[in-house]
């Protein structure tokens, strides 16, 4: 989540949030991405990020954010050009670092949804949230790049980790295996 900072955020942006982050003043770990009506296709996200002078509205919904209880901060996908506007379908997102701190109760609203999962999953509402300009990340309308780029990445680093598990699962099932006593 933080590469799409790291790479595409301005200076400003950078030398504001990175340094707090790395010493764990911030937390920086939801990425609102999926939309219910949506599916896998991400270019068919409705939520809506208009540009009103120097700050954007955001209206629409998030789900399977993980993570956005316990953040300080989240990335957000929103389109800002209209579906019927644009001629590629990838083209018209944009990515918005959102405060939390200030956004929940101010136009955001967390809904946890309960699964047996470790990360803590939610709903994302927003309803008439504002974003100052300065906390889009990058170009608007290039966010769907971006989003490929960073999610490209954690691919490969949950993969490398996965089989990392899958060895040790396998080492510590051998060693029981080898060690249980049955009678």
């Amino acid at each position: 989540i933080m590469g799409t900072l790291l790479r595409y955020g301005s200076a400003e942006q950078k030398a504001q949030y990175l340094p707090k982050i790395a010493a764990g003043e911030l937390r920086l770990q939801a990425f609102g991405v999926t939309e219910p009506d949506a599916g896998s296709d991400t270019t068919r996200i409705r939520t809506a990020a208009v540009r009103q002078g120097d700050r954007y509205v955001v209206n629409g919904q998030k789900i399977w954010t993980s993570r956005v209880a316990h953040s300080d901060l989240m990335l957000l996908l929103a389109r800002t050009t209209p579906l019927e506007q644009i001629t590629k379908r990838t083209e018209g997102l944009s990515v918005f670092l959102v405060d939390l701190r200030e956004a929940v109760g101010n136009g955001v609203t967390i809904q946890p949804i309960p699964t047996m999962i470790n990360h803590h999953t939610a709903q994302v509402f927003f309803d008439n949230l504002v974003v100052p300009f300065e906390n889009r990340i990058g170009e608007e309308g290039k966010g769907f790049r971006y989003l490929l780029d960073g999610l490209n990445a954690e691919r490969i680093l949950i993969a490398a980790d996965l089989f990392g598990d899958g060895y040790w699962f396998v080492e510590r099932a051998t060693t029981y295996a080898k060690e249980r006593v049955v009678f």
